[in-house]
């Protein structure tokens, strides 16, 4: 089946933002007194599972709800409203031509919706979108396929006719469970494990290449 519709996540994908999610993120649990190391930046990647970030809160001995280091965050600031954000080379170039040759696009992040409207609205890119799904209209976060499957019901796609393309470990594995063909976009600069996806691109040069090959 001819694809018609291409799903991007957003943290490393649409715009390089996992090292200044980690930077401002070890900024608010220093406040704490909690240091964020190298196993934490890995497990928190490509999903907004809360439980992950409670262990973080709770280890060492000291204790923090949620409740009170969101307040810290907000004081802190974040990536989407406070950064210099932009979208990754050859992205846009890359989105233009799909929508040129009729390919709806859509975004499914487990990022909040306001972050991600944001820094969309920031970069000049909220049009280029037909369907935009975040982690807090979800119940369940990646590696579920929920974030998935919402955007190809907003969509009226059928997963066959549906590329991901995702960075991650848990979006990969989401975008699989949803049953879309998965291109592993590695151009963000950060190592990850990508071994359930079709397909690995390091430019968007490259994606747009096999994007032809399936949409033709």
């Amino acid at each position: 089946m001819k694809i018609k519709y291409v799903l991007f996540d957003f943290d490393g994908v649409i715009a390089n933002t996992e090292e200044s999610n980690a930077e401002y993120l070890k900024k608010a649990l220093k406040i704490h007194g909690i240091a964020l190391n190298d196993e934490d930046r890995k497990v928190l990647i490509g999903t907004s599972d809360r439980s992950r970030l409670r262990k973080i809160l709770s280890r060492d001995g000291i204790s923090i709800t949620m409740e009170e280091f969101a307040d810290t965050r907000k004081k802190v600031g974040n990536t989407y409203e406070n950064s210099d954000i932009h979208p990754l080379p050859g992205l846009i170039p890359m989105i233009l031509w799909l929508r040129k040759n009729g390919i709806k696009t859509a975004i499914a992040t487990s990022t909040t919706t306001k972050l991600i409207i944001v820094a969309l609205n920031r970069m000049g890119m909220s049009s280029m979108f037909d369907a935009v799904v975040c982690g807090d209209m979800c119940t369940e976060s990646k590696p579920s396929p929920q974030i998935y499957q919402k955007a190809m019901e907003y969509l009226s796609a059928v997963p066959e006719e549906c590329v991901v393309i995702e960075d991650s470990a848990p979006g990969i594995h989401a975008g699989k469970a949803a049953n879309a063909y998965v291109i592993a976009y590695c151009g963000s600069g950060i190592k990850q494990d990508i071994h359930e996806a079709d397909f690995s691109a390091v430019t968007y040069e490259e994606c747009r290449e096999k994007l032809k090959e399936l949409i033709i």
